[in-house]
């Protein structure tokens, strides 16, 4: 039993030696005598005694000239190194896996140095302030703004500068730069994802919320002016205004021309009115409007006279100035739709008399009418409008952009988002364009920052420090080995 207790004492010792093993070896034989047992039981780095008491009657050892580190810290010290370089590895390993990633923010690990004991904290063998290894203390994002290329999709859009994107719940909304969005089954705007992308329905800039893309905002304005712009041919045959015509092809028969003009009464309904145009002497024209009997309760397709009026000409070709010269048609249309009648002014103040065709060139009117939407689109401050069928555009809402205090205080929550932690500090949202806000870029996506041949050198530092690590430790192996040698 005394000489298993002497081996185990002499093991003990020598495992806990890391530099200058042999002299120690022979001090330690030659105190007290020269004798193993007070090796074993005698010396402050021996097991202990028995009686439970450690030997303290070492000069040398009581002025800790021989005080190191402990052989096995070497071996956890590399440990550590290999496993902080490996996590870095892996976070290189992560951004070059989301190098097409869109909206994708590159990381890199930072590294800290761990202490073996901490002040006041005296560990028996340790050197004071001897180190322990390495550790990731953190991974941190790289919030550079990434490439920005053109889509030609409607609902692509990109920040170009500072700011985030909304999306999630209206309470704890996360953030994100990847503005590649599409409908729901519900008609919302979401993420590729799901996630329902937050902003402004309508023109309400005060209450944050979804964007549901069915809500356009039609705005239904019944027409009330038309003006007209065009020539009426001096060398057209003068014909007689017909009375109570009975189709539209006989008002065609008799006019020089004739031109359809879109309309809207007060629900929206798109009405078609034609002006003819009669020639009734030299210099002299009367121009008549008609509609659809069926627009006004009466026969379907016959022509119901809505309007009338009478122009003059000079002999420049211009409109005749006199004193009851009128160059606008007071046109009143009682819609059998359920809309309000309509009392609209057609503007001729800009046709002329030359030799040539008759014809109009252009019209405009006032009205707007509800149409379908077949498209959309997002201005740089974050407005999206509906394209419609009836060729206007109506507005949905805008989009939320978001400014952060402390971008290190976000953490990634995955699909290029992120949340805000109490480091953040204020997340303030507003308009695209505002405050220090960027703009948007329609049609376009942010890609992912990460720069691929960066990433391949931090990967080869990465590498061989990870290798030196692992040396680490398969020499602290060897010199143990040897180590154990010495007592054989």
């Amino acid at each position: 039993m005394g000489n298993d207790r002497l081996g185990w004492g002499v093991f003990a010792s020598l495992i806990r030696i890391n530099q200058g093993v042999r002299q120690k070896v022979s001090h330690l034989l030659r105190i007290k005598g020269g004798s193993y047992k007070d090796l074993a039981v005698g010396h402050p780095f021996a097991m202990p005694s028995p009686s439970g008491k450690r030997g303290t009657d070492c000069p040398r050892c009581q002025k800790d000239e021989y005080e190191t580190m402990r052989l096995e810290s070497a071996m956890n010290t590399g440990r550590e190194g290999v496993t902080a370089h490996g996590q870095a590895i892996a976070v290189v390993g992560d951004n070059i896996s989301n190098a097409n990633t869109v909206g994708f923010k590159n990381q890199r690990a930072i590294f800290a140095d761990m202490l073996g004991e901490t002040p006041g904290d005296r560990v028996a063998g340790v050197v004071s302030g001897a180190g322990d290894g390495v550790t990731i203390r953190t991974i941190q994002s790289n919030f550079e703004v990434g490439p920005v290329q053109g889509t030609g999709r409607d609902l692509d859009v990109a920040l170009s500068g500072n700011g985030f994107f909304q999306v999630g719940d209206v309470a704890n909304p996360q953030l994100t730069r990847a503005g590649s969005f599409k409908l729901d089954g519900d008609g919302f705007l979401v993420t590729m994802d799901g996630l329902r992308v937050l902003g402004y329905t309508g023109a309400d800039l005060a209450t944050l919320g979804p964007i549901d893309m069915r809500k356009v905002d039609l705005n239904i304005v019944p027409t009330t002016q038309t003006q007209l712009f065009g020539n009426l041919n001096s060398s057209a045959n003068t014909s007689d205004v017909p009375v109570n015509p009975l189709s539209f092809q006989e008002i065609n028969n008799a006019a020089a021309s004739t031109t359809m003009v879109s309309v809207y009464d007060s629900l929206g309904e798109r009405h078609e009115v034609v002006f003819a145009y009669y020639r009734t002497g030299t210099n002299n024209w009367t121009i008549q409007a008609y509609v659809n009997g069926a627009d006004v309760g009466q026969a379907a397709d016959a022509p119901v006279l809505v309007g009338s009026t009478d122009l003059s000409f000079d002999s420049s070709g211009r409109l005749a100035q006199t004193g009851n010269q009128q160059s606008t048609m007071n046109i009143n249309a009682p819609w059998s739709t359920g809309a309000a009648p309509s009392t609209i002014t057609a503007d001729f103040g800009a046709f002329t008399q030359f030799a040539g065709s008759t014809l109009v060139t252009n019209y405009s009117q006032n009205g707007q009418g509800i149409g379908e939407v077949t498209g959309y689109e997002i201005d740089g401050a974050g407005v999206i409008n509906a394209r419609l069928t009836n060729g206007l555009t109506a507005r949905v809402g805008s989009l939320s952009v978001a400014t952060v205090a402390n971008k290190d205080g976000l953490v990634r929550s995955g699909s290029s988002t992120f949340v805000a932690t109490d480091k953040a500090g204020a997340v303030t949202a507003g308009l695209a364009g505002t405050g220090a806000r960027s703009k948007l870029l329609s049609q376009s996506l942010e890609y992912s920052n990460v720069d691929i041949a960066s990433q391949f050198v931090e990967l080869v530092v990465l590498q061989r420090a990870y290798g030196a690590n692992s040396k680490v430790i398969s020499t602290a192996s060897e010199i143990i080995k040897d180590t154990i040698a010495l007592i054989r």
